[in-house]
């Protein structure tokens, strides 16, 4: 998650569907609305692997695989 957040902006873009910008204002409302972090898995991290799914047109079976790997 930090690579993509520090790294080149067309890396996000091309990963998550969003500039850089558009994803720290996502997290910022997100934040506003009362969403947090996990014990685990932070909100920038939920935050991607939805977009990531989002992107990449997984099917419901393949959200359902990625949840139980915590």
């Amino acid at each position: 998650m930090l690579e993509l957040l520090s790294g080149h902006p067309e890396h996000i873009h091309c990963e998550l569907g969003v500039s850089h910008d558009v994803f720290v204002e996502l997290i910022s409302e997100l934040h506003k609305m009362g969403h947090t972090s996990l014990k685990f898995v932070s909100l920038e991290e939920q935050l991607a692997i939805f977009l990531y799914c989002c992107v990449t047109g997984l099917t419901i079976q393949h959200w359902r695989e990625i949840s139980e790997i915590k």
